[in-house]
């Protein structure tokens, strides 16, 4: 616990010092839950009396710091969402390499002009995956019978069969 300019002080700290006999014992322990809400500083051998009293006031003293911290943050301000980096756009080769490991017959030059077209949107939304969104536009043209022409050379000898 670090130092802090003050700490509240209740009055059920008086009242339990009050149940302890010993002036002497009843000073030392007042001075113990001061130093312990200003400074943190543990105390050391205590009687058996003295400890039952410590840990009751020291409770108190946590429970207020805690309060304290907590308050400190929403006073803060509102919390603010964090932000997803925005996703970096892919460039047409990026997009064919993706389709091609991934086994999708997507024209990455369409995929990629289509997007490049409505400002990397999906819907009002910013794109966050167009990894995501290649597998979206497979699937899709899949359930459609869609199949794209590409200019790829391992598949140029086919594309007079298609």
């Amino acid at each position: 616990m670090k130092s802090k300019a003050y700490f509240q002080y209740y009055e059920t700290f008086e009242t339990i010092l009050e149940k302890i006999k010993d002036e002497a014992a009843r000073d030392h322990l007042r001075r113990l839950i001061i130093n312990y809400g200003l400074y943190g500083t543990e105390p050391g051998n205590l009687s058996e009396i003295e400890d039952l009293a410590w840990t009751i006031c020291r409770e108190l003293i946590d429970q207020q710091q805690h309060r304290r911290e907590v308050n400190t943050e929403n006073a803060s301000g509102p919390r603010k969402k964090p932000t997803a980096p925005r996703m970096k756009k892919p460039t047409v080769e990026e997009i064919a390499a993706y389709c091609k490991a991934k086994g999708y017959h997507i024209n990455a030059e369409h995929f990629y002009s289509y997007y490049e077209a409505n400002g990397w949107k999906v819907g009002r939304n910013a794109m966050k995956s167009w990894q995501a969104t290649c597998a979206n536009w497979a699937t899709r043209d899949k359930a459609n019978g869609t199949v794209w022409q590409t200019a790829d050379s391992e598949t140029a000898e086919y594309e007079g069969i298609l």
